[in-house]
């Protein structure tokens, strides 16, 4: 008899901006749905306001994302959701981010001013178990680690090295988030389990991707489409 091979285990499924591919980045009807079609968690990012508080949105501007122009930085909150994100969503704070996502929640810090904001706001109001703080930025994850030592921290990185176990050791970052790059191999990925790291893989932007994260080892792919991603998985 043929033995059976045995399947890999599901990764978690995390719905960048929510369900970008299917409602407007960074809103909360983007995080619902993506709660909805079944995503363990999901990414977002976060900048501050001139006024000081944590909202959600990728860019330094609000160009791209709304119906307004300026510097996020430059806005008040109140200025901030007079802007259209798309469909008459409005820019969400972080809290209202975080009250609409049931489950896990990666916060990637997009501004240098954003972790003394975190600080603060988690002193008023504690951050759930859920919350990864994230980047690309080793120096935005050490202040991180010293000013909010008990979240966990994800390094971000489109470049994965040998090194990557080692730079995320400096930031004592329990995970790591690789771009999904020829550099990316099973060894490397051992080798940051073997450290204690979780390896969440990105882009699963379509099948084959997203069977090579699965073939890697990662603990969790970052995803457009988490609506797809358990028919991909059993397509691959």
């Amino acid at each position: 008899m043929t033995p059976s091979r045995t399947a890999a285990p599901r990764p978690l499924v995390y719905g960048h901006r929510g369900a970008r591919a299917d409602e407007p980045e960074n809103t909360l009807r983007s995080f619902r749905h993506a709660h909805r079609v079944g995503a363990e968690g999901v990414e977002l990012d976060v900048r501050v306001s001139r006024d000081g508080h944590l909202v959600v949105i990728h860019d330094a501007t609000v160009d791209r994302t709304t119906d307004g122009t300026g510097e996020v930085a430059a806005l008040s909150l109140a200025e901030l959701r007079e802007l259209d994100a798309g469909g008459g969503e409005r820019i969400p704070t972080l809290g209202e981010a975080l009250d609409a996502f049931p489950g896990l929640v990666q916060v990637e810090i997009k501004a240098p001013e954003a972790v003394a904001a975190l600080a603060e706001s988690d002193r008023r109001d504690p951050l759930p178990p859920r919350v990864v703080l994230t980047s690309f930025h080793a120096e935005m994850l050490d202040h991180a680690a010293r000013l909010l030592p008990r979240v966990e921290r994800g390094l971000i990185t489109a470049h994965p090295t040998e090194e990557l176990p080692a730079r995320a050791a400096e930031v004592k970052a329990t995970w790591v988030c690789p771009e999904l790059r020829p550099e990316l191999t099973a060894g490397l990925v051992e080798r940051c389990h073997a450290q204690g790291l979780r390896v969440d893989a990105w882009p699963a932007a379509d099948p084959e991707r997203l069977a090579r994260c699965v073939a890697l080892g990662a603990d969790a792919v970052t995803t457009d489409h988490p609506a797809l991603i358990d028919d991909w998985l059993r397509a691959v």
